[in-house]
């Protein structure tokens, strides 16, 4: 199980930051935490 450093929580979900930079995100109904998969951000564009 990760260390983790920050958590943050909303009306339904509940995220955690690892020291490693990784996202997890609580599942409710397995009782278990489950990493997020890491989505690259769209290039930007120039003018």
């Amino acid at each position: 199980m990760p260390t983790f450093v920050q958590l943050c929580a909303s009306q339904n979900d509940l995220f955690a930051l690892d020291e490693g930079g990784e996202v997890y995100q609580y599942n409710f109904n397995t009782k278990t935490w489950l990493k997020l998969a890491a989505r690259p951000r769209p290039a930007a564009t120039r003018s």
